[in-house]
């Protein structure tokens, strides 16, 4: 397993003058950020990946980095993988990831709607060197959820419950995520999980 940030994928992305870097969970609000990222042509996207170095998992989504490897494969798009290892911060993990990339333009992100979360994204990566002058993209920005699940059935993509943090979220591990389980979760769960309750996976094969 790698001990530091690398492409995993044989997939590079081709000469351009725009390139994206898209963070990726293996979740479908990355998912869909991806598909929104293409039909925005916001120029060629690479995939990035974060995961815990001793264990190779994925944090929160609960799946194993050889499971995004695998999506990447799919979809045809370059992936860099990066480990994290405890006592180093969170830049001091993905520096060496943005020199594997040096024409990228802008970062992308699935945030949906939790204004702290985008703040912070915007004071850590604004206020750096190496990241400083990029464009911050959030295609998926205050998105109305039904058009979400829109999109999720247009893409004829499987999507399944990866893990559960909130034991009163109404779901469990490998339920399918559709409109269905949607309409059943309890009042004050959000409807994508957005707030943590739980995680999925795109099942892309």
């Amino acid at each position: 397993m790698i001990q530091q940030a690398a492409w995993l994928t044989k997939c590079r992305p081709p000469p351009a003058e725009r390139l994206n870097l898209l963070f990726w969970s293996g979740g479908k609000d990355s998912f869909l950020a991806y598909r929104a990222l293409q039909s925005e042509d916001a120029g060629n996207t690479v995939l990035l990946t974060t995961f815990d170095a001793a264990t190779g998992v994925i944090a929160h989504q609960g799946i194993h980095i050889d499971v995004v490897v695998a999506q990447a494969k799919y979809l045809d798009v370059a992936l860099i993988g990066v480990p994290l290892h405890a006592g180093r911060s969170y830049m001091e993990h993905l520096l060496p990831a943005f020199k594997l990339v040096p024409n990228c333009s802008s970062l992308s992100f699935g945030d949906l709607h939790l204004e702290h979360i985008r703040r912070w994204r915007e004071r850590e990566f604004g206020s750096h060197g190496e990241t400083g002058k990029l464009h911050l993209l959030f295609p998926l920005w205050n998105v109305p959820y039904d058009s979400l699940l829109d999109e999720l059935e247009r893409s004829g993509v499987c999507c399944l419950v990866s893990s559960v943090a909130e034991p009163d979220s109404g779901v469990s591990v490998g339920e399918v995520f559709d409109r269905t389980l949607v309409a059943r979760l309890p009042e004050g769960i959000d409807a994508f999980g957005e707030n943590g309750e739980f995680h999925t996976r795109v099942v892309l094969e």
